[in-house]
Parts: C-alpha cells; structure tokens; sequence
C-alpha cells in the first residue's frame, strides 16, 4: 500500500469519525489500532498526530465534498471496501451517529461501495436523514476529547 493510500485511510477514518463535531478518545483508540495495522507493528506511534493534522488540513483546505471525491484517486479499487469498513468500525468506535452515518453513505457512493454492507458488516444499523459535513466552523471547530 502506497503512502498515500495509508494517508487516505487514516482521513477517511478521521472523517468519519469527526463529522459528529468531535473525535472522543475511544475513536482516537480505534485509529491508532488501525494505524498500526496500516504501517506495521514497528511504526512509530509519534507518527499519528503529524498523520492526522495532514488530513485535517486537507480536509479543512478542500471541503468535505471536494476531499470525498479526491478519495477515488487515492485509495486503489481493491482497498475501497476495507478501508471504508474500517473508517466505520472507527466511527462506531463509540457508536455510529446519524452525521456518521451520512458521510459513510456519500463515501461509499463515490467510491462506488454498498453502504448497507458496510454498515451491516460492522452492525451499526441506523436510519438516517439527509445531509453531511462538518458542524457549523469546519474540522478547525472539532473537540478531541
């Protein structure tokens, strides 16, 4: 997996999971699993934050929609549905908000992925209304807690 595939799966997880208006420990645990995963058990743990402050700029720079659609030329056809599947096990990390929700569905439609698999996989089932993004103020708005 390239670099930047890594760095696409770790801001697809940082938005899913941020798009609530904040990032709790539990989901910050979850990520840092999931880095692990990503770059090998002897990554450098101190590599994280310098990772997600690059994909929260990006994320703030570009928009939630313009950063969704660049996600198609980042993340390889075959690496879709897991990476998308693990974003969602960080999401539901502390259960899956509508909002969460909402960004796993436009994700999975461009990436061209079954949402309801995803989130059946994961088994966090919710109906949701319409609507994503960042609350009002953008990711700079996000509490870590």
């Amino acid at each position: 997996m390239t670099q930047r595939s890594v760095e696409a799966e770790i801001g697809l997880c940082l938005l899913f999971a941020a798009v609530d208006g904040e990032i709790t420990e539990v989901e910050l645990g979850a990520l840092s699993d999931h880095m692990g995963s990503l770059l090998g058990d002897d990554s450098d743990p101190l590599r994280l934050p310098e990772l997600v402050e690059g994909e929260l700029e990006a994320i703030a720079e570009l928009g939630v929609d313009d950063y969704v659609a660049n996600l198609p030329k980042r993340i390889a056809p075959e690496h879709r549905f897991e990476a998308v599947r693990a974003a969602c096990v960080v999401a539901c990390a502390d259960g899956l908000a509508p909002e969460e929700e909402d960004i796993v569905r436009q994700v999975c439609e461009v990436l061209d992925i079954d949402a309801d698999d995803v989130i059946d996989l994961v088994g966090a089932r919710r109906k949701t209304g319409g609507g994503t993004g960042f609350p009002e103020g953008g990711p700079a708005s996000l509490e870590y807690t």
